[in-house]
């Protein structure tokens, strides 16, 4: 009966988990081959069949580089999902939240200030109500497309729902804090959406809460605070949304 040669799954799961390459494969390879020649008594094998068992270790540890590699990406992928709105392509409310929560702790640790701006759209419904759903989520898309691309690759902009957005200005004082938001306000008042021959002007309310290292509450209060302080804009402003038809 021939000798039968076991090599558990450990030995070939632990190359593959150092990421330590080829030259980490042919250090196991060598090990075996040694305990190989130091049992010869109770298993013979030849140079073509240590050669032959080298190959299969080495094909076998890339296929499973390979598997995980694809696995990570897919695990990525998901993650990435989880927390990015799938209309805009920005950061959903569960990824703002973790943003923000990041950033607070920061903030107290490293004494940094900024400012979370609260954006809601005025009117909004009535662009459903009147050119249907299809209008309504091209707004969206135009309005997250004007917010991120006008703030800094450190900032984060986010859809929390509905016709609800949230920008997180970092390392900013109050003052240019206000000015900045002022511009991203003044760049949605009014944004214009050109859709299918009609001019659709998108207005919002803007709100700011500033945050820094002795702030009280944790994220969800800060943008309760923001939330209130858009409402109050709202409400003292009384602008009317306008829809122009072109000729």
């Amino acid at each position: 009966m021939g000798n039968t040669l076991l090599l558990t799954p450990n030995v070939i799961a632990s190359s593959s988990a150092s990421n330590a390459g080829n030259g980490e494969l042919v250090s196991i390879i060598t090990h075996l081959i040694d305990r190989l020649n130091a049992h010869g008594d109770r298993l013979q094998v030849g140079a073509e069949d240590a050669s032959e068992l080298a190959q299969r270790v080495l094909s076998a540890a890339i296929e499973a580089e390979q598997e995980i590699d694809d696995l990570q990406s897919r695990l990525d992928r998901l993650q990435r999902l989880a927390v990015t709105d799938e209309l805009t392509g920005i950061l959903n409310r569960r990824g703002f939240e973790e943003e923000l929560s990041r950033t607070l702790s920061a903030a107290r640790r490293y004494g940094e200030e900024g400012i979370l701006v609260y954006i809601d759209l005025d009117g909004f419904k009535e662009i459903n109500d009147t050119f249907g759903h299809a209008a309504g989520d091209a707004a969206l898309r135009l309005v997250g497309e004007l917010l991120s691309g006008n703030v800094r690759l450190t900032d984060r902009v986010a859809r929390l729902g509905g016709d609800e957005f949230a920008v997180l200005l970092k390392r900013t004082n109050w003052q240019n804090g206000v000015r900045r938001a002022r511009e991203l306000g003044q760049m949605l008042d009014p944004a214009v959406l050109d859709f299918e021959g009609t001019s659709i002007e998108i207005r919002a309310s803007v709100g700011l809460q500033a945050y820094h290292p002795q702030a009280e509450g944790d994220g969800a209060a800060l943008m309760a605070r923001a939330d209130q302080a858009m409402f109050e804009h709202k409400r003292g402003r009384g602008r009317t949304r306008t829809i122009r038809r072109i000729a």
